[in-house]
């Protein structure tokens, strides 16, 4: 999963985001990350201050927060090139 991927069409540009977007706005997904988040948050704040648990909750909570950037990233990707490419598939 490097840089080297190659161009993705604008359909797949399309899929991905609304693929993207269903995750974003599903509650069983998003309510497992919550969930997950806050008991890392749980585990951070009660660990000792440069802990290996310390760390690896520190870890968890930044894998959440990417994957839910990353999803929101397509998203707004997709809204960046219909905005510039209109009518184009």
């Amino acid at each position: 999963m490097g840089k080297d991927q190659p161009r993705l069409t604008n359909l797949e540009v399309e899929e991905r985001a609304a693929n993207s977007q269903s995750l974003l706005n599903n509650p069983v997904l998003t309510q497992a990350m919550d969930d997950i988040y806050s008991r890392a948050e749980g585990i951070l704040l009660n660990a000792e201050v440069g802990s290996l648990t310390a760390s690896a909750a520190h870890a968890t909570m930044k894998a959440v927060r990417d994957i839910i950037n990353q999803l929101e990233q397509y998203v707004a990707d997709n809204k960046m090139r219909q905005k510039y490419h209109k009518g184009a598939t």
